[in-house]
């Protein structure tokens, strides 16, 4: 399970693209239903933060201004979730709060700027 979340934490740097998000997303998916898998309900929120993004991207051309102004913040919350993940700590309610105001924030900007 570590390395699994190693290997996603790795595919997170670099720049975000609907394609990344789109791999990430069914990669959070499947371990939701993976009923051995811990830490579902984390794996479950960043599978709908993920498939959302995507979906906001989907079937649509954006600027790097835009792309950026939708994907603020996300990669690096992602991957501080999953770093906790790795090294077994807690991950509190207030970080998945956080991500999905980020997220709701975001799209918010996104859809307002078209």
């Amino acid at each position: 399970m570590k390395d699994y979340v190693q290997q996603l934490r790795r595919s997170l740097e670099g720049e975000l693209s609907q394609e990344k998000l789109e791999r990430l997303g069914r990669d959070f998916d499947a371990l939701c239903q993976d009923g051995d898998v811990p830490h579902v309900a984390v794996f479950f929120v960043l599978q709908n933060v993920c498939n959302r993004l995507a979906c906001a991207l989907d079937g649509e051309a954006v600027s790097a201004d835009r792309f950026y102004e939708l994907t603020d913040g996300i990669a690096d919350q992602i991957s501080s979730i999953l770093k906790s993940i790795e090294e077994d700590t807690e991950i509190s309610l207030s970080e998945l709060e956080l991500i999905i105001s980020t997220l709701i924030k975001n799209l918010a900007l996104f859809h307002s700027s078209k």
